[in-house]
Order: structure tokens, then C-alpha cells, then sequence
């Protein structure tokens, strides 16, 4: 995947895609196996906005049961599904637990009858054939069990737990880029880093965007058939251009935050933090609610903080009082893990689109249902479709519905979807299991387990690409200083083959060097080192990616 910004002016494409998070990267490949020709640009990294923003769960959509809601149940279901069926080496099951309090909505009876009708709803989960995938009955357990499962939690009313199965993303960055490098191969044309500056309109039709490339500073136009805007937080700011006034979506931030050791062995929680909510009338309410921790590689993820935001959605940055608030409702939750500030190695927040904020609790309402607005019907502007949505699980899906639409309002019968189907670059895996083994026992160039156990995950199929670079250069098959894993043949091939051209685009979410926390100064030194290299990058340059990128680690 090179870029290259001539090939979007050269052609005129079918659809245009603004904005590559994870519903952008799916509609481009959706879009490319259904056979239109099909162009993606984001103003960022591909996938370096919300979509970053993850605890790295594929949710089963086990929190529907309390509305009965059956139809998002189903679809969340099969999403985890499909997730573990085209990306066998990103997206593994992970077990989940929840005490239990009392004999009511949060009892163990409850909660038994509830995980029984989750398997009956769920009963073709195990439809894939890789025992590695197999998804098993919920059950409940004893209180004995799930305070040694979580020691962390307060035991007082804990009457035992409720244990169910979900699915984890391993690396969510790559996985997003997995769908744009598969879209790619089929022949989509993407470039990250640019901008849409204004829409290409004969009347009320669009015809395309006029575009900047922030790395060159050059203008481009991009004639297109359709244009559908997937950007996010920023779907309104996109629809400004249009001279639309309309908005679409209100904005929440959701913050998480990464502890540096693990409070977890091999089980995701939902636990209950309190916190305290100043009402106008200057009463105040003390609620409940509940926080997720996951644990991940050697830390924990912990989400998550929702708060309203208002503002340009450019200027949304984490805050120390932001961590402190929400570490206090944390240590509430798992008042064991005790958890400082120093602990915590990394934070990222994302937006999601809200309906307001609770009267009473001061609770954000999310929205619950994605939205396709056709703005021909909407605002008469014919040829641009905006997409809102609201859950990771579901993006497949999502941008099934809306190709769906783009081809009826091409005037096209719309063949088939197969992204449900059609394994992603690295997913040529039949059995997860005997593949892992296979790659530990046959290492390559004397690699340790580690390292080929993380290329296996990380890649899929395609590791032996990776260690192929070590025939050019044996010393690209060493480890990044810092790093037990990840090795420099992962920055060269990221920078030749996966568009990565700044500095934090490798440490980020080519590798997961530092999506965990800062990767530390050699590690970032020797990948911008190796990147200079590769791009003829000055020393001036190199500072300024260095000095960019460790912005990202400091708090507003």
C-alpha cells in the first residue's frame, strides 16, 4: 500500500469515503468487493481518531438483555462471529465476569435466567469451525470463586458472580488497518493525512471534494459518483462545508485509561464505581454504574468516563482532572487494586454521539441506533450520505446497510455482501491453535517465541512477509531497543507497505509499541532512526517527529 495523491486525481471513482475509523476502513472494503471503484482519505492516520479509542472488546451484546432488546442482541452476536471468522488472529474469545449482589436485578437467580436466555438467543455462536473460537454457556458461580477471580473488588453483599464470554480485539489498530490493506488489494486508492477543504457541486449534487494534502501542502480535487462521510466526531464539521447548518450529532468524549501492571489473570470485569453528581439546584445525587476493566498483554484496560463536550472537536484533549475524577470512581469500583496515578501508563479519549444528559443522575445518554442519513432527503443535496455511528461491534454490518443504499442510489443492483465471509489480509488461518503452534515450533532465523508468537498475532499469515526483510538485512530481524517483541522489520514494512509516514503512525498503531504507554526514548529513537532512513528524513525532522509524539503522552 504506497501512496500515492496523483491517483486520485486521475480518476474518477464510484464512492469516496471521508474518514477511515473503523465504519470508513469497512465500507472501502466492502464497497471494493462489491466492485466499485472506490477511494479513502482521512485528515489523520488511518484509524488514529475514535476507533483508537478501545477497550479492545467485541461485545456479544449481553447488556441488550435488560431492554429485551433481541434484534441488537442478534446482530452483535453475529458481528463477534464474523470479527473471529475474517480476522482469526486479531479477534479471540475472552471471558467476562460480574458479581452479583442481592436476589434482585443484580442477583444470582437473575443473573442465571439472564446468561441462559444470552446461550438460547446466541444459539449459532459456534458456528465457525475453529474449536479456538468456540464461544461456552454462560454460568454462575459462587462468591468464593469470583472474589478469587476478582480480590481486588469490595466482598461486602458480593453473593457470588455471573461469567460469560465475549471476543477481544489483540490489536485494535491493526486490525482497522487489516480492512484498508485488504480494501487496497482489491484496488480501493487510500492516502492518510488528507484533508477535505470544500465539495465539488453542479447545483444540489455532489460530485466530489476538494481535498489538501497536509504532508505536501497540495490541493487536489476527487470526482466522484457518491461520497459518504464516516468521520465521526467530525461528520458535522465535514457537513459544514456543504453550508449545511443542520447538526447531526451531539458529542460525548469517552475516556480510558491504561494501568501499567495487570489486576486481572484471565478474566474482563464489570464492576460497580460510585460517583457524585452536582444537580443545579445544588442537590446532590450519589449513583452507581458500571466500569469495565480488561485485562490486555502484562496492563489493564479501564473504561469507561463519559462527559459531554462542546467545542471543535480538534481541540479535544485528556486533562489531569479528567484522570483523577475517574481514577476516584476506579479504586471505588476495585478499591484492592489501589491504583495511583503513576500507574497509569497511557489515556485516550474518543467521541460518541449523545441524546443529552440525565436530569437526575447527570449520566450521559448515548445514542443507542446508528443513523444513514441520505442528505438528498434530508437536505436535498444529492450524492453525499453521512454515517453516525455508535458501536465498534457492528461496523461490518453498518456499512453493509449502507452500500446497500449507495448502490440504489447509484441505480445499481447491489450484488451480494461478503465481507461476513471474506477473510482479511492475514486471515488465511483454518485453526487458530495448531497455526500459533506451527510458527513456534518452525522459528524462523533463530527468533524467540516471543517474537514469533507476537508476528503470529500481530500478522496472521502474512508474518513470513515480515521476516522475509531479514534476507535483505539481517538486522531488521532484531528487536526495537526496549522491546522483547516487536522487530525493526515491522517499521521497515510498515513505512514501504503500510503508508506509515510519521513517527507516531509506527509507535501507535503499525506496532503496538506504545499503545500500551511510552515505548521509552530507545525505542523511539531507533524507530526514528530507522524511518529517516528510510524517507530522508533530516535531523530536524526527526526531532520534530520525536518531539510530536511525545505530546501524546502529556495531558492538556
Amino acid at each position: 500500500m504506497r501512496r500515492n495523491i496523483d491517483g486520485f486525481s486521475n480518476t474518477e471513482f464510484d464512492l469516496l469515503v471521508i474518514g477511515s475509523g473503523i465504519y470508513g476502513a469497512v465500507l472501502a472494503w466492502d464497497a471494493v468487493l462489491r466492485g466499485l471503484k472506490v477511494a479513502l482519505i482521512d485528515k489523520g492516520d488511518f484509524g488514529g481518531a475514535t476507533s483508537a479509542n478501545s477497550l479492545k472488546i467485541v461485545h456479544g451484546g449481553l447488556r441488550y438483555l435488560q431492554q429485551l432488546d433481541f434484534k441488537r442482541m442478534r446482530e452483535s452476536i453475529r458481528e463477534r462471529t464474523n470479527f473471529m471468522k475474517i480476522a482469526p488472529h486479531l479477534v479471540h474469545p475472552l471471558s467476562c465476569v460480574m458479581p452479583t449482589y442481592g436476589h434482585t436485578m443484580k442477583g444470582k437467580e437473575v443473573m442465571f435466567f439472564g446468561l441462559l436466555l444470552n446461550d438460547i438467543v446466541s444459539f449459532d455462536r459456534n458456528r465457525l469451525k475453529d474449536p479456538e473460537k468456540a464461544i461456552p454457556m454462560g454460568k454462575v458461580i459462587s462468591k468464593n470463586r469470583c472474589l478469587d477471580i476478582l480480590p481486588g473488588i469490595d466482598p461486602s453483599g458480593v453473593t457470588g458472580g455471573a461469567v460469560w464470554t465475549d471476543a477481544q480485539v489483540y490489536n485494535s489498530e491493526r486490525f482497522v488497518l487489516s480492512f484498508i490493506l485488504s480494501a487496497v488489494e482489491a484496488d480501493a486508492v487510500a492516502a492518510n493525512y488528507v484533508k477535505v477543504t470544500d465539495f465539488l457541486k453542479r447545483g444540489e449534487i455532489v460530485q466530489g471534494v476538494k481535498a489538501l494534502d497536509i504532508l505536501s501542502n497540495t490541493p487536489l480535487e476527487i470526482r466522484t459518483k457518491m461520497v459518504v462521510n464516516t468521520t465521526g466526531g467530525w461528520v458535522d464539521e465535514v457537513l459544514n462545508k456543504t453550508d449545511s447548518a443542520s447538526k447531526r450529532i451531539r458529542l460525548s468524549t469517552a475516556l480510558n485509561l491504561i494501568v501499567n501492571r495487570q489486576l486481572l489473570s484471565d478474566y474482563a470485569a464489570g464492576v460497580t464505581a460510585r460517583y457524585r453528581y452536582q444537580r443545579n439546584n445544588d442537590k446532590v445525587y450519589e449513583g452507581r454504574h458500571v466500569l469495565f476493566m480488561t485485562p490486555w498483554r502484562h496492563v489493564t484496560l479501564v473504561g469507561t468516563y463519559h462527559q459531554p463536550f462542546h467545542g471543535h472537536p480538534d481541540t479535544m484533549r485528556v486533562t489531569e482532572e479528567d484522570i483523577q475524577s475517574f481514577l476516584k470512581e476506579v479504586n471505588s469500583a476495585y478499591p484492592g487494586g489501589s491504583i495511583h496515578r503513576d500507574e497509569v501508563s497511557f489515556f485516550y479519549k474518543g467521541f460518541l454521539p449523545m441524546e443529552g444528559i440525565h436530569s437526575k443522575s447527570g449520566e450521559v445518554v448515548l445514542t443507542k441506533h446508528y443513523r444513514i442519513c441520505d442528505h438528498q432527503q434530508e437536505d436535498g443535496l444529492e450524492g453525499l450520505i453521512s454515517v453516525i455511528g455508535v458501536k465498534f461491534t457492528t461496523a461490518r454490518d453498518v456499512a453493509e446497510r449502507t452500500l446497500n443504499v449507495v448502490f440504489k442510489k447509484l441505480g445499481q443492483k447491489s450484488p451480494p455482501c461478503r465481507t461476513q465471509s471474506t477473510n482479511l489480509t492475514g486471515g488465511d488461518i483454518e485453526e487458530f491453535t495448531p497455526f500459533l503452534a506451527d510458527a513456534l515450533n518452525g522459528r524462523m532465523h533463530h527468533l524467540s517465541q516471543s517474537v514469533m508468537r507476537h508476528l503470529a498475532y500481530s500478522y496472521g499469515s502474512n508474518y513470513p512477509k515480515i521476516i522475509k526483510y531479514g534476507q535483505e538485512d539481517k538486522e531488521y530481524l532484531k528487536t526495537v531497543p526496549g522491546s522483547s517483541e516487536v522487530v525493526l522489520a515491522e517499521v521497515i514494512h510498515a513505512v514501504r507497505k503500510e503508508m506509515a509516514v510519521k513517527l507516531s503512525d509506527i509507535i501507535l498503531r503499525r506496532t503496538d509499541l506504545g499503545s500500551g504507554g511510552h515505548p521509552g526514548d530507545k525505542a523511539i529513537k531507533g524507530c526514528a532512526k530507522a524511518m529517516a532512513r528510510e524517507l530522508g528524513w533530516s535531523s530536524t525532522r526527526m526531532r520534530t517527529e520525536i518531539s510530536e509524539l511525545e505530546e501524546i503522552y502529556k495531558t492538556a
